[in-house]
């Protein structure tokens, strides 16, 4: 098994992307926390794991808010004993004209997409520090690269995830942490479903856009192997890297 006897922290693991890439872990033997802003849905995942043998657990955290965010840490290493593996994967979806969004709708955007991913970095990095490794994948997005309309707040998150995980891979360097992000493209959420049925609204056939993808619409499976790989050995030296995972999307 790939991640045998690690340690994993998945935040937003209650669904979709999240769930995939805590169930995959586990599968490949990691010991899994599952931070979720909705406790049941942690629950769901942390059953899932260990219906099928694996080790997980469940932890209501806002990713958004600096104390929860140090509670979420403390527990998990007073249950795990260390964290190897840190899974920013937490993030919300919003789909509105510019002159439409509120100062509290862009801030409750911004602080969950990437202020969450920061404050998890923080309170996380010393335990990596203590323990003289440590591994950070924060999940992007295609939307950091390309722009889309009515999707200005979430693409100016997600293009800060990037820019934020090339800074901390230099500032880690030689800190034995490694750090890189995923961007994936059209996957098959509830996020996906959401966009589909606002865009509908406006007019915007979305899924067909995405249909154009290398292999149509990603599976949470997807992206969840890509985080395997990146938490594993093999990708000992991937380091600073935004890894399109989009079929081909924002090739041109």
């Amino acid at each position: 098994m790939r991640l045998e006897g690690k340690t994993a922290i998945v935040t937003g693991g209650g669904q979709g992307i999240g769930r995939a890439i805590a169930v995959a872990f586990a599968r490949e033997g990691a010991a899994v926390w599952i931070p979720d802003l909705f406790l049941e849905r942690a629950k769901t995942t942390a059953a899932i794991i260990k219906d099928n043998g694996g080790v997980a657990y469940a932890n209501q955290c806002d990713v958004a808010q600096e104390e929860s965010v140090k509670k979420m840490i403390d527990r998990a290493v007073a249950q795990l004993g260390r964290i190897d593996i840190l899974v920013n994967n937490a993030g919300i979806e919003l789909l509105k004209g510019v002159e439409e969004i509120t100062v509290e709708e862009w801030d409750q955007v911004m602080a969950t997409n990437i202020r969450g991913v920061f404050l998890c970095s923080k309170h996380a990095i010393p335990h990596m520090k203590k323990a003289g490794k440590g591994n950070i994948i924060n999940m992007g997005s295609s939307a950091g690269y390309m722009g889309a309309p009515f999707q200005t707040v979430y693409c100016a998150s997600k293009g800060a995830v990037h820019q934020f995980t090339k800074a901390l891979a230099l500032e880690l360097m030689a800190s034995n942490i490694k750090v890189n992000a995923i961007a994936p493209g059209g996957v098959a959420t509830s996020m996906l479903d959401y966009l589909d049925e606002e865009f509908g609204k406006k007019g915007i056939d979305i899924k067909s856009f995405i249909d154009q993808q290398f292999g149509g619409v990603a599976q949470p499976e997807d992206i969840a192997a890509m985080a395997v790989f990146l938490a594993s050995d093999e990708s000992r030296v991937v380091h600073g890297a935004a890894l399109q995972i989009d079929g081909g999307l924002t090739a041109a």
